[in-house]
């Protein structure tokens, strides 16, 4: 048995992922349990999502020029001794040595000068450099961002069958098929068990609820018509409809990815902030409606929550 390396569900079969050496069931692998299997050698290379899925500006020092003008200063105040230079040949010897040390002294400033034009031209050179890179981020970012939504809707895709029913008690040694079976009943759209691919609870974020359950349909259609019926009920649904003890509502949803859970709760809350009086999800798609006689906004990314702002 091993651990799925995503949502942690035990598994006896699933995708090994060759660089995280990771175990994923097949619904959250990302590829059909049938796709897996038609790679033959290949899955020995196969990834998972998250292993298929950075450079900062350098600050340029600041080089201080040497202080030109108090060197002119000194200059002008040598100039001034060198006046009674006539009559005083023994100071003028004094003074040729001091404008010989003022001379290497400017000769040193000059290379001084010289040595931080360099660096400058170096630094120049390092910040074209980056200003070139920070030019294409922009482009990276949008190929990034394009790359993350194609991997939503492919996995979304993947969970097309697929509902998520929340509510229910959950208890040891459940029947989660005669637990569906009883819920297709009471909304009036009975299935049978060679209907649904697989039923399961998988673990949640909020430990206080019943973990929810993910019924994979064999195909779409069916899924629909489940989540219409249980829309349609005129009663809400509780477990004491299904033979189990507990007051709690019971939901049935589409099986949403993650980023798709969080595109809603997102969307919900622009919806609020802005006076949209419809949210919902409908083939995997999350729609608004800002009253009832106003058209209807798909939502695909947060991009699109600018339609509604």
């Amino acid at each position: 048995m091993y651990k799925c390396g995503r949502c942690n569900a035990e598994m006896s079969d699933g995708a090994l992922c060759s660089v995280c050496s990771r175990h994923f069931d097949f619904p959250c692998s990302g590829i059909t349990e049938a796709g897996y299997r038609k790679l033959g050698d290949r899955k020995a290379s196969w990834r998972c999502p998250s292993c298929k899925a950075g450079s900062s500006p350098q600050v340029t020092p600041k080089v201080s020029a040497p202080n030109v003008e108090q060197l002119y200063k000194e200059l002008q105040l040598i100039t001034k001794k060198l006046a009674p230079l006539t009559t005083l040949v023994e100071d003028v010897k004094t003074i040729r040595s001091d404008i010989d040390g003022l001379m290497a002294s400017v000769e040193n400033a000059h290379a001084s000068i010289k040595d931080f034009n360099d660096s400058v031209n170096v630094q120049s050179s390092r910040l074209k450099l980056v200003e070139e890179r920070m030019e294409i981020i922009p482009d990276l970012e949008k190929k990034l961002s394009d790359l993350q939504e194609e991997t939503n809707q492919r996995e979304q895709w993947l969970r097309a069958n697929n509902l998520e029913i929340k509510g229910v008690p959950q208890k040891q040694g459940e029947n989660l098929l005669d637990i569906v079976v009883k819920i297709g009943s009471e909304i009036n759209y009975p299935v049978t068990k060679t209907s649904i691919n697989y039923v399961a609870r998988v673990p949640s974020r909020d430990t206080s609820t019943p973990k929810p359950i993910i019924v994979s349909f064999i195909n779409r259609y069916m899924k629909e018509d489940f989540i219409a019926a249980a829309r349609s009920l005129n009663k809400p649904l509780t477990p004491e409809n299904i033979n189990l003890h507990g007051t709690m509502r019971i939901y049935i949803n589409d099986h949403l990815t993650v980023a798709n859970k969080q595109l809603l709760l997102k969307t919900k809350e622009a919806a609020r902030q802005y006076d949209f009086q419809f949210v919902w999800v409908k083939h995997c798609k999350i729609l608004v409606r800002k009253n009832t006689t106003s058209h209807i906004i798909k939502i695909r990314s947060a991009i699109d929550l600018k339609k509604i702002m």
